[in-house]
């Protein structure tokens, strides 16, 4: 899983992330835009990480973000709008920046990269 953090043209940071886990670079854009809401996640992966919760999921208007002790899934909450309201026979979505699934590991590790990025 690769990445990269760049600012917009209004000095917004923002993360893109390589083919198939685009939807976390979204996450992080839209989601961790200030010290507060990174330290919050980075508390939950370290409570995962010593065993004290075992799943977290955290919402957006848009999306969700579920963590385990395992691994992290960033999902659009449209893609479960999209089917519930049927769609026809043999229609596919593509989902590459719709949804993303890592280690926790590596997901911690983006993390922390971008929370020093975020504070320069």
């Amino acid at each position: 899983m690769d990445y990269d953090f760049t600012l917009d043209e209004y000095d917004q940071p923002i993360a893109e992330f390589s083919s198939g886990f685009e939807a976390l670079g979204r996450w992080f854009s839209e989601q961790l835009k200030d010290q507060d809401a990174i330290d919050e996640l980075l508390s939950i992966v370290e409570q995962l990480e010593q065993q004290r919760i075992s799943r977290r999921q955290l919402f957006s208007a848009d999306s969700h973000l579920l963590l385990t002790q395992d691994d992290v899934e960033a999902k659009a909450l449209a893609m479960d709008n999209e089917v519930e309201g049927g769609l026809p026979e043999h229609t596919r979505l593509y989902d590459d920046e719709a949804y993303a699934r890592c280690g926790l590991p590596d997901f911690k590790q983006a993390l922390i990269a971008w929370q020093q990025f975020v504070n320069e």
